[in-house]
C-alpha cells in the first residue's frame, strides 16, 4: 500500500499544480475581461467562457483535494452521538457511498461524451467534451482516493482513532530522526 499511496500522492500533486495553474489563469483572463469591459467598452466573447472552463476545474480539483484531506462536508453530528462500536461501520459506509460518487461521476460523463462530441463552444471553439473530461479523470481519483480511507479503516479505525494516533493516511509524516 506504500506503493499505492505515493501514486496518488503524486496524482494529488500534479493536480494540486493544476489547480493554482487555474486560478490564476481565471485572474488573468477575468482582469482581462474587466479591463475590456471597463477601459475599451469591448469584451472579448472567449473570456468569459474561458473563466468559466477554469474555475469549472479548479473547483473539481478541490473535490479531489477535499476528500483526500477528509475536510469536504460530513454528517459527523449524527456520528458523534452514536456508540463507538458502530462508528466504523458508518463511516465506512459514508467512504463506500463517496466511492460510489466517484464512479458514477466518472461513468455518467462517458455517456455524456457520446452525445455531444461534434458540439464546440462558441466563444473559444474549444469542443464542449473537454468540460467533461476533468470530472471524469477527477471521479477516479476520488475513487482511489476512498479506496485507500476505506483500507485505513480497517487497519487502523475510525476517522478520530487515525487522528489520534497520527496517522493520516494520504499525507506523508516527517519523522524526526
Amino acid at each position: 500500500m506504500k506503493t499505492y499511496r505515493k501514486i496518488v500522492n503524486g496524482i494529488c500533486g500534479f493536480f494540486e499544480y493544476i489547480a493554482i495553474i487555474c486560478l490564476a489563469a481565471m485572474v488573468v483572463v477575468i482582469l482581462i475581461q474587466v479591463t475590456g469591459r471597463y477601459l475599451f467598452r469591448n469584451t472579448p466573447g472567449w473570456s468569459e467562457e474561458l473563466a468559466r472552463q477554469f474555475m469549472i476545474t479548479f473547483c473539481f480539483i478541490g473535490i479531489a483535494i477535499g476528500v483526500r484531506d477528509k475536510i469536504h462536508i460530513a454528517m459527523s453530528v449524527v456520528v458523534d452521538i452514536l456508540l463507538k462500536r458502530i462508528r466504523l461501520a458508518i463511516e465506512v459506509m459514508g467512504k463506500v457511498l463517496t466511492l460510489v460518487l466517484g464512479l458514477m461521476m466518472s461513468v455518467n460523463m462517458g455517456l455524456v461524451f457520446s452525445n455531444i462530441k461534434d458540439n464546440r463552444l462558441p466563444g473559444t471553439g474549444i469542443p464542449q467534451v473537454w468540460i467533461y473530461v476533468i470530472p471524469t479523470i477527477i471521479g477516479v481519483l476520488v475513487a482511489f482516493l476512498i479506496v485507500y480511507q476505506i483500507y485505513d479503516h480497517f487497519k487502523y479505525g475510525t476517522d478520530e482513532q487515525q487522528a489520534k494516533a497520527n496517522k493520516d493516511p494520504l499525507k506523508e509524516i516527517p519523522h524526526d530522526s
